[in-house]
């Protein structure tokens, strides 16, 4: 990490029990490689094991994209790499001043697609063009599981949940140079220590 400046700081904010524990910023020297650092930020945290990649639409909304998210894309992607994956889409109804005003409402659709990517798929640079670059959230494994079983208990976790089974929750905003941390498991001297950070 040579290449990036980091950041860990930890979240004072104790009344949202949703927000993360920890916010981590990077700068990289180049301008576009905010991709790559979040990549290898994301690479340290999880060392070997495996990690689930849940890319939620909701999340992407009105962030300045570089390229457009296509869920059905996406989906093609992961499929030619035989990747388990779960897939949810849902119409949210989302009301301006002036739709409220006139009674209009807009619907818009959001898709939530969960993907168990092994060690050995991550570190493939085929894997590595199609991470989105917004609205991804990460959780770590400690141990390599069934991927079907893995996705499954997920879709019966709550939040709190999540942070007992999996080492690491990371929510990535690529696009803001910006991660955010949950651990049950680390603490602050921890993280800073797998990122090198002094």
């Amino acid at each position: 990490m040579a290449n990036y400046k980091l950041k860990l700081t930890s979240n004072t904010n104790k009344t949202d029990s949703n927000a993360p524990q920890y916010s981590l910023s990077y700068n990289a020297d180049k301008r576009g490689a905010d991709l790559n650092a979040s990549y290898e930020v994301l690479s340290l945290l999880k060392e070997d094991n495996d990690i689930v990649m849940e890319v939620d639409t909701s999340l992407i909304i009105g962030a300045k994209k570089n390229k457009e998210f296509i869920p059905e894309d996406f989906i093609s992607e992961i499929r030619k790499l035989n990747l388990e994956y779960s897939y949810k889409r849902n119409e949210s109804v989302k009301q301006d001043f002036f739709s409220m005003l006139f009674s209009l409402k807009k619907t818009r659709e959001e898709h939530v697609i969960t993907v168990y990517v092994p060690d050995s798929v991550w570190k493939d640079e085929i894997f590595k063009s199609i991470i989105p670059d917004c609205g991804v959230r990460y959780y770590i494994k400690k141990k390599t599981d069934e991927p079907r079983k893995v996705l499954d208990n997920m879709n019966t976790m709550t939040d709190n949940e999540k942070k007992d089974y999996f080492t690491f929750v990371i929510f990535d905003a690529t696009m803001f140079n910006q991660m955010g941390i949950s651990s049950n498991h680390y603490g602050y001297e921890d993280i800073k220590r797998i990122l090198g950070i002094s």
